[in-house]
């Protein structure tokens, strides 16, 4: 008893704090009434005869905590210490358990993922040595979810699949969905989207049954997160305003706050740039306001892509470099992977190469470190395997040359003797020596064959690596090309689902009464369906264009080569050029100059296929030289691009040499060496697929001859094509 009435006095010592305490709480705690009701309960028993229940007391205190860790995580530190303090002192262990897992939860919440894992690691312990304590799952969900946040998947993932099979183990349903939900972002993360979505569905039909609305709203929020991904905007959005709405029923600043964030990110793929803005604002607000450190981050990094979007570039950078700043504290990867990569495009579409190389290599740093590849783990684990296995046979051969030693030594001791004393008995005691030996040589050949049938098994694995090394390579391009496709088709999809939504909308106006029709409202949805069919028509153009040059880039012409006049061929191309462009754009204004080698020989090419390149190389000089805002910048530089050929080389290799000159902004060194590559283009979105100077450098090396680029900026930018005689 006096242990306990000791216990009593020192918890009383703190009761005064722990009252003035819950004064604030009933302020910061969402929603008001439960704080307000747990404080009410803790204050009656507080002051309740006899005082003797003191782990009921505790345990209203961890509900409190638990309520402010996760409302306002910054002002619950000081009072869950006292709780962890007090627990320790009464023996609770459970109660110290669930103190420290709060803790945990409210470290998480401010970003602080490596205090939050300490902590929850001392109170998984504390827990396993329970019985029969359930608490165990829920922590084991705790550390997986801050191991998923590090970018450690391997490891989240063993945490929630033990936390589940805990979980069904103890009847805990809410652990159980909560771990299978964290399953599925691991999935998302990985692009396995059929499998992400249908393990979010599972969560949302065991939250509905538990009736856990709050959950039930992160359910819809990530299922429709899924459906963004997938392509499907429209399908996205209906599933995200019911999470929304039932968000703003349930007035939790935390689940606002994050349908707020996933509406934003559909909007802005449906191109309503300022409800994505208004939305992506509302996050920041709230994510500052509640200290929450990871939303904050990515809504900051979603607000600078929208700025991107609008071509606001130094608004786009100012955001870009505050989310990143942020998902740095919190050491997100992928946050800082998404933020890098944003950063690399903004600076290359101000003309900061440097910045834009060194955002893009961080970008790559992490965006590797988060897809390890599974063939250098394969061929890790083998090789592992392979120096087991000749470690283990040196150690057996050496062992074996042991024993011999010291059998050979009893066994001539014992001839010795034999030999003294039984002499017939010595040569069936040497017989059985002879097959003991006979037995360990053919030990040693059964292990040099495994050996060596692990050797071969490695080389067969280096030849399947090599080769899917390659496929991988394949798989890169193939990507490249899907994602240039993808976009202009999505932008089809989408407007002309609204396109159909628009005219459903026209014909209920039409079928009102004639004095109930609204024509403005008709005119407005008119103008709408328009600018839709604009729309679908200029990215169907585009996605038309990336198809025909990929054609372009992937035929090989089966033209038969024939002595043809470069001079002639190149001045015609030259003005075909230059009265297209003027024919295309009224405002065009540029002049071209000729300086032809009349003793210039014939080549035999394929006229054909140079045609397309000097056509290629014509129409990017006049472009370039003629570019509005360089021209407004030097008004006394007149455009002009100059076409010359001449005869180089001596006799052994006599090459004619093509040179297109244009006196525009030129291309910077940064990116000289980039030119060439497929989809690489200087021109801005939707002006140029970046296939015509690497389908020129194509036909030229085809030809058995070069393409070559010279340049200063802002004075000239030379093609040069040297064709052999």
């Amino acid at each position: 008893m006096k242990g306990h009435r000791g216990f009593q006095m020192r918890l009383s010592r703190r009761v005064g704090f722990l009252a003035a305490f819950f004064n604030l709480l009933t302020v910061l705690v969402s929603p008001a009434q439960t704080a307000e009701g747990l404080t009410s309960e803790l204050r009656k028993f507080e002051n309740s005869p006899g005082f003797e229940s003191d782990t009921t007391y505790l345990n209203k205190a961890n509900e409190l905590g638990f309520l402010l860790a996760e409302s306002n995580p910054d002002s619950s530190l000081v009072f869950l210490n006292s709780t962890i303090l007090l627990c320790r002192e009464a023996s609770y262990k459970k109660g110290e358990a669930e103190a420290l897992k709060i803790y945990g939860n409210a470290l998480q919440n401010t970003g602080d993922f490596k205090g939050s894992i300490e902590h929850y690691n001392t109170a998984l312990a504390i827990a396993s040595e329970i019985p029969g304590e359930k608490q165990v799952p829920g922590i084991l969900n705790n550390i997986g979810l801050v191991n998923y946040y590090l970018g450690n998947h391997t490891q989240a993932l063993n945490n929630f699949y033990d936390a589940i099979k805990r979980a069904d183990l103890t009847n805990n349903a809410n652990v159980k969905a909560a771990a299978i939900n964290n399953v599925a972002m691991i999935y998302f993360e990985q692009g396995k989207l059929t499998e992400a979505k249908e393990k979010y569905r599972e969560t949302l039909a065991i939250y509905q049954a538990i009736n856990n609305p709050g959950r039930v709203i992160l359910a819809y929020n990530n299922i429709g997160d899924v459906e963004l991904r997938q392509n499907n905007p429209l399908e996205a959005l209906n599933t995200l305003k019911i999470g929304y709405r039932a968000a703003l029923e349930l007035k939790s600043p935390e689940f606002i706050e994050m349908t707020s964030r996933t509406l934003a990110d559909i909007y802005s793929a449906l191109d309503s740039l300022d409800k994505a803005e208004a939305l992506f604002r509302e996050s920041i607000s709230m994510s500052r306001e509640n200290g929450y450190g990871v939303p904050q981050a990515h809504s900051l990094i979603g607000l600078a892509d929208l700025y991107y979007k609008k071509g606001k570039l130094a608004e786009a950078s100012g955001f870009a470099k505050e989310g990143l700043q942020q998902a740095e504290s919190m050491a997100q990867p992928m946050l800082i992977r998404n933020a890098n990569e944003l950063l690399s495009r903004i600076y290359e579409e101000e003309g900061n190469f440097a910045e834009a190389l060194q955002s893009f290599k961080l970008f790559k740093l992490f965006n590797d470190s988060i897809n390890t590849s599974q063939a250098q783990r394969l061929t890790a684990s083998l090789e592992a395997e392979y120096e087991f296995s000749k470690r283990e046979l040196e150690y057996e051969k050496a062992s074996l040359r042991q024993k011999w030693i010291i059998f050979s030594t009893i066994a001539g001791l014992i001839a010795f003797l034999i030999i003294l004393f039984v002499g017939n008995q010595n040569k069936n005691r040497l017989n059985k020596a002879y097959h003991a030996l006979q037995e360990k040589t053919a030990e040693i050949e059964i292990k040099n064959e495994k050996l060596e049938k692990a050797l071969d098994q490695l080389k067969a694995t280096q030849v399947q690596l090599i080769h899917a090394e390659k496929m991988a390579s394949l798989g890169e391009l193939t990507a490249g090309i899907a994602h240039e496709i993808q976009n202009p088709l999505n932008f089809v999809t989408n407007f002309s689902e609204l396109g159909s939504d628009m005219v459903q909308e026209l014909r209920e106006e039409r079928a009102r009464k004639p004095e109930e029709q609204d024509q403005s409202l008709q005119d407005e949805i008119l103008a709408d369906i328009q600018v839709n069919l604009d729309k679908i028509n200029h990215h169907g153009k585009r996605a038309d264009s990336i198809v025909k040059g990929m054609l372009q880039h992937s035929r090989t012409s089966s033209g038969e080569k024939l002595p043809t006049d470069i001079n002639a061929l190149a001045n015609e191309y030259l003005r075909l050029s230059f009265h297209g462009l003027r024919a295309k754009d009224k405002t065009f204004s540029a002049d071209f100059h000729t300086d032809l080698d009349p003793n210039l020989p014939k080549a035999e090419i394929v006229a054909q296929d140079i045609s397309r390149v000097l056509i290629n190389l014509f129409n990017n000089a006049f472009y370039a030289c003629a570019n509005a805002e360089f021209r407004k910048e030097n008004p006394d530089v007149k455009p002009m691009v100059e076409l010359s050929t001449k005869l180089v080389g001596d006799t052994d290799r006599r090459q004619i040499q093509i040179t297109v000159s244009d006196n525009g902004p030129g291309i910077p060194s940064a990116i000289a060496d980039k030119v060439f590559q497929p989809f690489f283009t200087t021109k801005p979105s939707g002006q140029g697929t970046g296939l015509g100077l690497s389908l020129s450098y194509d036909i030229v090396k085809a030809h058995g001859g070069e393409l070559k680029l010279k340049s200063k900026p802002g004075e000239l930018t030379t093609f040069t094509i040297f064709l052999p005689v």
